[in-house]
C-alpha cells in the first residue's frame, strides 16, 4: 500500500499531470481552494467530489483514498491523447438529438439518477473498506 497520504496523492498526481490547483478544480467542479484543502489535508473529497477529482486526475477513487498499488494510475507521459467519439457514443448523441427537448430533460434525469444510484453504491462499498481497515 502505498504510505503517501490522500493529500500527497492528490498534490502528486496533479503536478504529475501540470495542473495548476485553478485546472484541477475547473476540471472537478469545485473552488481552487478547495483543492488546496485536500491537499493540505484539511478536509477530503467524498461522495460527488471524489469521483469527480478522480476523473480529474484520470485515477481511481480508491487510489486516491488508500493508495493501492494495484490501482496507481498510468504516468501522465503515457496517457494517450483524448480520443474521438466512439461510434456508441455517436449513436447516443444522434439518438438523443433526435428526441424532443421534454424527453431530453427525461432522458438526462433518468440518466442522472442512475449513476447516482451507481455512485452512492461504490461510495457505500469504499466505506465498508475504510470501516475494516481502520478496525
Amino acid at each position: 500500500m502505498n504510505k503517501m497520504s490522500l493529500g500527497q496523492r492528490v498534490l502528486a498526481r496533479r503536478k504529475e499531470l501540470k495542473l495548476t490547483q485553478r485546472e484541477a478544480a475547473q476540471r472537478t467542479g469545485v473552488a481552487h481552494v478547495t483543492i488546496s484543502q485536500w491537499e493540505r489535508e484539511e478536509t477530503q473529497p467524498v461522495g460527488k467530489r471524489l469521483f469527480a477529482l478522480a476523473k480529474a486526475l484520470q485515477c481511481s477513487p480508491t487510489w486516491l483514498l488508500f493508495g493501492d498499488e494495484d490501482k496507481t494510475p498510468t504516468p501522465a507521459e503515457e496517457i494517450p491523447p483524448a480520443p474521438e467519439l466512439s461510434p456508441t457514443h455517436k449513436e447516443l448523441i444522434e439518438l438523443f438529438d433526435s428526441l424532443p427537448a421534454s424527453e431530453q430533460q427525461a432522458q438526462l434525469s433518468e440518466l442522472r439518477a442512475r449513476v447516482e444510484n451507481f455512485n452512492k453504491l461504490f461510495e457505500e462499498m469504499l466505506n465498508a473498506r475504510k470501516n475494516k481497515t481502520f478496525k
